[in-house]
């Protein structure tokens, strides 16, 4: 296979996962203020309008990965688009909390399913010698999304109201569908031209030999959804308020520049010497922000989570498909998101528990200790894919 990464079709479908990812993060944190402001709902029903979307996702994360393997990622990958467009729009028609709550349901279900194919068909078609740099650079746009979305959410609603915010989310939808349209060509179609369909079970919508990497990646993400949930609960009416303004465009803003070099160098010198210091490092910055006392404090704890976190995901997400054989890629990606989901989902409501008893920053050091304990589970799993052979791809 050719080691050039920068195609047309790659820069394309690059964008395509930026607007994807814009949608999710435009309506994140959005979603339990509208509920409560536009149908009077309980801080329970609010959050299960906030969270629903991540059932949604974890179904389609099992489920996509093995559509991708036996229909080609271009076919699912255009077919979710169209139907994540629909179910977007529906959010501007949903007369009623339930009928939202069945909106985004619906919607994480097309977000779990173009992610799944659009992420493994980007990875099948990487050079394999440039593997970790090419998914750095395609996570450089969700990464941005991860600073943008948030920031046009709030200033949307400041000044014009929930509906463009949808509005704005729907047109992310269409420009996603049109790239995907006019770089299809970029994703690989079906394999061997067959329609054959394995039987539905957990060995062939996940694969166990992604597992291992895959209970790194969901502790991870347990790990930092404590940040996610209750950064700014923890730090609002505090002097820490102005500076968690900018915490997560600084996170992005970090991230965007470590994450392709971190891709580099992981193709170089091996995963070990870059995700295992990685996880070490997560750890630790999860500790700078458990213990910031001024805003330059806790900005460092955000540079310090775009250097390590940042490079930890798409490090992980190169390694795990290493695990597999190319017709696997499909299942080993749905493995790596299917944990990332259901532990950043799950997170803050086990974490919710814990408020009470030890208050927000004591949450922050629980997921720095989660952080640590991926290190030694992570080294284990690589000595496991070091005994196969080193890349179930070569075996």
């Amino acid at each position: 296979m050719s080691e050039r990464l920068w195609t047309p079709s790659f820069v394309g479908l690059s964008f395509a996962g930026f607007f994807n990812s814009m949608i999710f993060y435009l309506l994140v944190p959005a979603m339990a203020g509208h509920a409560v402001d536009s149908f009077g709902a309980t801080p329970v029903e609010a959050g299960a309008l906030a969270s629903i979307f991540f059932v949604g996702a974890l179904l389609a994360r099992l489920f996509g990965g093995w559509l991708t393997d036996r229909f080609g990622p271009r076919h699912v990958a255009l077919a979710a688009s169209a139907f994540y467009v629909v179910t977007t729009a529906g959010y501007l028609v949903a007369p009623g909390l339930w009928v939202m709550m069945g909106v985004r349901l619906l919607n994480g279900i097309g977000f779990g399913l173009l992610g799944s194919a659009l992420v493994g068909g980007v990875m099948m078609t990487l050079p394999a010698g440039r593997r970790a740099e090419g998914a750095g650079w395609f996570s450089a746009g969700i990464s941005i999304a991860i600073g943008v979305g948030p920031w046009l959410a709030l200033t949307l609603l400041g000044v014009a109201g929930m509906r463009w915010v949808f509005v704005a989310a729907l047109v992310a939808a269409v420009l996603t569908l049109v790239l995907l349209v006019v770089f299809r060509r970029g994703l690989p179609g079906r394999p061997d031209g067959t329609l054959a369909l394995p039987p539905f079970s957990l060995r062939t919508l996940l694969d166990a030999r992604a597992m291992g990497m895959g209970v790194v990646i969901g502790l991870s993400g347990f790990a930092y959804s404590s940040i996610l949930a209750f950064l700014d609960p923890a730090t609002r009416d505090t002097p820490l308020a102005p500076a968690a303004a900018w915490f997560f465009l600084t996170y992005a803003l970090v991230v965007l520049v470590a994450r392709p070099a971190a891709g580099r160098a992981q193709d170089l010198l091996g995963e070990g010497r870059v995700i295992a210091p990685a996880l070490l490092g997560f750890a630790v910055a999860m500790g700078v922000v458990a213990s910031a006392q001024a805003g330059w404090w806790l900005l460092a704890g955000a540079a310090a989570l775009g250097l390590t976190w940042g490079t930890m995901t798409t490090g992980g997400q190169a390694a795990i498909v290493s695990r597999v054989p190319r017709d696997r890629t499909g299942a080993a990606v749905a493995t790596h998101f299917f944990m990332l989901d259901a532990g950043t989902g799950v997170g803050p409501i086990l974490f919710g528990f814990l408020v009470p008893t030890i208050g927000y920053r004591g949450v922050f050091w629980v997921g720095a200790a989660l952080a640590l304990l991926a290190l030694p589970v992570y080294l284990r799993d690589l000595s496991t894919h070091r005994r196969r052979g080193g890349s179930a791809r070569h075996g």
